[in-house]
């Protein structure tokens, strides 16, 4: 029997913020109630906001395959899933796109480097921690929650 892999996470301290009941707000209301929601309950002393952008745009080709690739990531990602939320969006159309999200985690650095399963990915993306209490980390958080964004170029 192999003994039951710790969550790298468990280190830190637990924050008042739930993901589980903010997941269930997410996935069940409207994003008029949801991303306030979030913004009310978010722990900023212990959970972090980050912002990831794809550093290769050049090679992405066709759209569903771009897809993939999100897709892949967040599987490769799933034991994570208890402590962090993403919103990843792909802009533009074949030839011509752009991938990027912005990433929610426990702990206040990257938290890729908790876990070597984590790894995988985490490289093709340029990283960059948000101020969680300005007004331009809101506007983007809420861009990105309710996939109303555009890109930034």
């Amino acid at each position: 029997l192999e003994p039951k892999s710790k969550d790298p996470f468990d280190a830190m301290p637990k924050g008042t913020f739930n993901f589980d009941d903010f997941k269930r707000v997410y996935s069940n209301e409207e994003e008029a109630k949801s991303i306030p929601y979030f913004f009310d309950k978010f722990d900023a002393e212990n959970y972090s906001i980050w912002f990831g952008e794809y550093k290769y745009n050049e090679e992405l080709s066709k759209v569903f395959m771009s897809c993939n690739l999100i897709t892949g990531m967040f599987q490769r990602l799933d034991k994570m899933r208890k402590q962090a939320f993403a919103s990843v969006c792909l802009f533009g159309e074949d030839g011509n796109s752009t991938i990027s999200g912005v990433w929610v985690w426990r702990g206040q650095n990257l938290a890729f480097t908790l876990s070597p399963d984590w790894q995988i990915d985490y490289e093709v993306y340029d990283w960059k921690k948000l101020d969680a209490k300005s007004e331009e980390t809101k506007k983007l958080v809420t861009q990105y929650f309710s996939w109303a964004g555009t890109d930034k170029d």
